[in-house]
């Protein structure tokens, strides 16, 4: 990039194997790091950023790590080819793609809040669906485990 600056370089750290003790992993050179590009006037942004994530005592890394797997979340696998049997009512695979279309929805509701939800709007858009007593619950309750997973904050 012609003009433009490193921000950020991100090494990747491989600190536990299946015994849980720390071991050097042979990786290239390449696989460990990753660098952000961009424009000079982008640098007070950028410091601004990370004086926020000290003074929250948040890692700037965590919050990028948690903004990419949001991104593939939402995007992965991009248009995917559905199956008929998804359009027949209460089969398997309608039920797969009403999950898929609510947890879309939801993230980009969050997204335009900041990275919050209340529980209450999940429950409320589950209930829009039909949903109702044990399972509405129920289903609210793992929407909102695949929405932190991602980064998304619920507040109850």
């Amino acid at each position: 990039m012609a003009g433009g600056i490193v921000l950020y370089c991100i090494v990747w750290v491989y600190p536990y194997t299946h015994t849980h003790t720390p071991e050097v992993v042979d990786v290239t050179r390449e696989d460990r790091k990753v660098a952000i590009y961009a424009t000079p006037g982008f640098k007070a942004t950028w410091r601004k950023f990370l004086e926020i994530c000290e003074r929250d005592g948040v890692s700037a890394s965590h919050l990028v790590r948690v903004w990419v797997e949001g991104y593939v979340a939402r995007k992965d696998p991009g248009n995917p080819q559905r199956p008929i049997t998804a359009f027949v009512e209460g089969h398997e695979d309608e039920i797969k793609a009403a999950w898929s279309s609510t947890l879309k929805d939801l993230i980009a509701r969050a997204e335009h809040l900041g990275g919050e939800l209340r529980y209450a709007d999940v429950l409320q858009v589950l209930k829009d669906q039909g949903l109702k007593g044990h399972m509405l619950v129920t289903r609210a309750d793992s929407m909102c485990e695949s929405l932190k997973k991602i980064g998304v904050a619920i507040w109850h």
